[in-house]
């Protein structure tokens, strides 16, 4: 199950809406095919792992595992569940229930009714892990939300813009970690920013530094202002309506880049899933002081004398 995850991770940023899975078919203890879901709108990852077994008589004597329960039901694809039963496979391993109110439990119970014996769940906290953010946009009812931000050694976000003649060279950390966030940009949905970031820095928010497909870029918009001259879509300034817009969009993750207004509105009204704070080696003494958070990182990561913090609600 552990290797139907390391593949099922290699999706990450491609296979939105969908949640990423990985297959293994093993035969007589050994693995005999793999498979995972590498875009969205092509074969699931079951498919791919019958697909990769050469000889397809052994599979009516093979176990197929996959972490999370094959769908049943007509998408972009076929339904998983009629694949492994079309070729025989007598016992399925499922890591987690799928959550979807077109599967949830219905892909089991096929393959139950089909005569398989089926097994479920193992390793289901991993499962569930690798897939938070399509849990929680089925089950919350709204995208995954990732907190960013950059500070200072001394906890400082930004300069002090009410001086305009102030010249200070205020790019935080170093070009290791700007590679590293627009990896991470390439792997959500979304990315999310407020109005006055946007109107003092005009940030491109995409993934240049990185392959991939640059998120989606929303702008939080105050009062009647337009943005129609960026490539922002405005979204509403409160919390909870803007949730309902992405999530109306089908956006399931979102990171919230700032600024420290839009980043303390999140944190308030609780409605964010995990933070990552890149810490830069430079102190400044004074400036925007960075949020704080309720939660201590559950994890640091030094990179060439920088670091980042990693913060989870939910563990």
């Amino acid at each position: 199950m552990r290797r139907c995850l390391q593949l099922a991770s290699l999706g990450l940023g491609s296979v939105q809406p969908n949640p990423m899975v990985g297959a293994v078919i093993v035969h007589n203890h050994q693995i005999i095919g793999e498979g995972y879901h590498h875009q969205y709108g092509q074969p699931h990852a079951e498919v791919n792992a019958i697909a990769s077994v050469h000889d397809k008589s052994l599979l009516k004597e093979s176990t197929l595992y996959v972490s999370l329960e094959p769908c049943s039901h007509w998408g972009k694809t076929p339904p998983c569940a009629d694949a492994i039963i079309q070729y025989g496979i007598p016992r399925v391993v499922v890591g987690v229930r799928d959550c979807h109110d077109k599967v949830n439990g219905a892909g089991l119970q096929k393959l139950i009714d089909a005569g398989v014996d089926v097994t479920f769940p193992v390793c289901e906290a991993e499962c569930r892990e690798l897939n938070r953010r399509f849990f929680t946009f089925h089950q919350k009812k709204r995208p995954y939300v990732i907190l960013k931000w950059a500070q200072t050694a001394d906890g400082f976000m930004d300069i002090d813009r009410s001086d305009a003649a102030q010249v200070h060279d205020y790019w935080i950390t170093n070009e290791a970690l700007k590679v590293i966030v627009h990896k991470w940009r390439s792997e959500e949905d979304a990315i999310l920013v407020g109005y006055r970031t946007m109107q003092n820095d005009k940030p491109q928010l995409t993934n240049r530094l990185y392959p991939g497909k640059s998120p989606q870029r929303f702008v939080m918009q105050r009062g009647e202002e337009i943005f129609s001259e960026l490539p922002y879509t405005a979204v509403p300034e409160n919390v909870e309506a803007c949730l309902q817009m992405l999530y109306d969009r089908r956006i399931q993750s979102v990171i919230v880049e700032g600024g420290r207004k839009t980043l303390d509105r999140f944190i308030k009204t609780d409605l964010w899933d995990e933070a990552r704070v890149l810490v830069g080696n430079q102190c400044w003494g004074q400036g925007l002081p960075a949020p704080s958070l309720p939660e201590p990182p559950y994890k640091t990561e030094l990179i060439d004398h920088n670091k980042i913090l990693y913060v989870r609600r939910h563990l």
